[in-house]
């Protein structure tokens, strides 16, 4: 195992170490706390949120793991479990779900030597195995579901080591943040239902693991990306690609489309955003329901302008209500998607992270670019990886993105994403509106597109010509006469 390149760029993140040519967990004390976990709380002693508390920080401690977890976590893993969970939950956590992830950390290791030993054989010529898929530099990394299962149960009793994670660009991992919420926060039932959602998926993988794999791709936006020219304005602006056509949807969730289709993750450029602290809306609501997702934080650093991040197979396993603070757990949810020849799930889910409280600035001409590109390197499909996913008639379905939280032009954003989705060659948009009134005429203006024969290089044209206006009446101090529909529609109605 020394020699493994791909487990060399992530050992120093993982809990484990080699001994003796395998890997194995540094501390007997610490198997002998799993082992007892695993006999339930007759053996353990672990059978409330206190006694859970106290164990994650002996377990710590065994690793010798800094810092210590801060007083919030730890009674916010005792509120939870002790007052939050009826006790009916409790007792079925502490004495089924609890042994059953103790057993998935026993079999870590060699879960993972078994996955290293896969990984050369998945794919000819293509490398799969767990490794810091770094920045500016195209991969993929497959997982089985169970390995899955097994990281985010060290995610869970808090595992990981953090040391190092932040001055390379990787997100939080471990559930402290998570659990400590409940204390730092004041109105929190949100919290508390992104935790829930958590505790189900355990629940479900507690009584049987889902037998799939989820794929983790890094994608570069790039000449090898099958374009003949990296995209400058002068790439979109004589762009003679046809528009694809598009489906308006004023209600409904993007989560809940039944075609084949990218589901875009409206991100930020740390994958999962605030879904491990005290964020609720698309991107973390989105890790929430497909807990799959956050395993992709231990070793996707932050992505750079020309990047996005695309992961296939992650199962659903929540329903849920409401949107930031009014998000609610609802329930159960049985993923019915139908798995590809590799095992994943046919759900394809895009993160593309955009600017963030842009201003008037977004309306410069290196901002349209920048966004353009962001969703056009999403919305590509990666030549190199071709041999692993057939596309055909996979369109994208997404929203408002940029907009809300991070201040973007919601008609501006629209188009921009369907000049990307068209010259990606996708067959469709489905873009759901989520009810925002700016995008009421939507339909009108994609059908005057159409009707008019324009192409990506016209549309894109158009979007420069209204911005340059914004920007004029910005430095003229005026209050713009129209949002760019309105000025479509009046300028292009004849």
């Amino acid at each position: 195992m020394e020699r493994r390149e791909d487990l060399e760029t992530i050992l120093a993140y993982l809990p484990l170490v080699i001994q003796d040519s395998s890997l194995s967990w540094p501390s007997s004390h610490l198997v002998e706390v799993f082992e007892a976990l695993t006999k339930g709380p007759s053996h353990s002693r672990v059978d409330s949120g206190q006694t859970l508390s106290d164990s994650i920080s002996d377990m710590r401690q065994s690793l010798s793991l800094t810092p210590h977890l801060s007083y919030s976590a730890l009674q916010g893993y005792a509120l939870f479990f002790d007052e939050k969970m009826s006790k009916e939950e409790s007792s079925r956590w502490f004495n089924e779900v609890l042994p059953a992830m103790a057993c998935l950390l026993l079999r870590f290791p060699s879960l993972l030597e078994l996955h290293y030993l896969n990984s050369e054989n998945l794919i000819n010529g293509v490398e799969t195995g767990l490794r810091v898929l770094c920045s500016n530099k195209a991969g993929i990394v497959f997982l089985s579901q169970e390995l899955i299962g097994a990281l985010l149960s060290c995610s869970f009793f808090c595992l990981f080591p953090v040391d190092d994670r932040s001055s390379n660009r990787l997100p939080n991992i471990n559930f402290d943040k998570l659990f400590g919420s409940l204390i730092s926060t004041g109105r929190n039932e949100h919290q508390e239902n992104k935790i829930r959602c958590i505790t189900h998926y355990f629940q479900r993988i507690s009584s049987c693991i889902p037998p799939g794999f989820v794929s983790f791709e890094r994608k570069i936006l790039s000449i090898e990306s099958g374009l003949q020219a990296f995209p400058d304005e002068g790439f979109w602006s004589t762009s003679t690609v046809n528009l694809c056509p598009v489906e308006v949807h004023t209600c409904g969730l993007i989560e809940d489309q039944s075609v084949e289709a990218l589901e875009v993750d409206f991100a930020n450029k740390y994958l999962g955003g605030g879904a491990l602290r005290k964020g609720c809306v698309q991107e973390e609501i989105r890790f929430m329901i497909n807990p799959e997702l956050i395993a992709g934080m231990l070793f996707l650093p932050a992505m750079e302008v020309s990047e996005a991040i695309e992961v296939v197979g992650a199962e659903r396993f929540s329903h849920y209500t409401g949107y930031s603070s009014s998000f609610r757990f609802s329930g159960d949810y049985v993923d019915t998607k139908e798995r590809d020849v590799f095992g994943r799930r046919k759900t394809r889910i895009v993160a593309i992270d955009a600017l963030r409280h842009p201003g008037i600035s977004q309306y410069k001409p290196e901002c349209l670019l920048r966004e353009a590109n962001k969703a056009l390197c999403g919305f590509l499909h990666a030549c190199k990886n071709q041999c692993i996913d057939h596309e055909d008639g996979v369109g994208v379905a997404t929203g408002n993105w940029g907009c809300g939280a991070y201040g973007g032009d919601p008609e501006v954003k629209s188009l921009l994403q369907w000049i990307a989705v068209s010259q990606a060659r996708r067959p469709f948009m489905s873009y759901y509106t989520f009810g925002f009134e700016a995008l009421h005429n939507l339909n009108q203006v994609t059908e005057l597109v159409i009707s008019k024969g324009w192409r990506v290089g016209d549309v894109w044209r158009k979007l420069v010509e209204y911005s340059n206006q914004r920007l004029r009446s910005s430095k003229k101090r005026r209050e713009p006469k129209a949002g760019l529909f309105d000025w479509l529609i009046s300028t292009n109605a004849a």
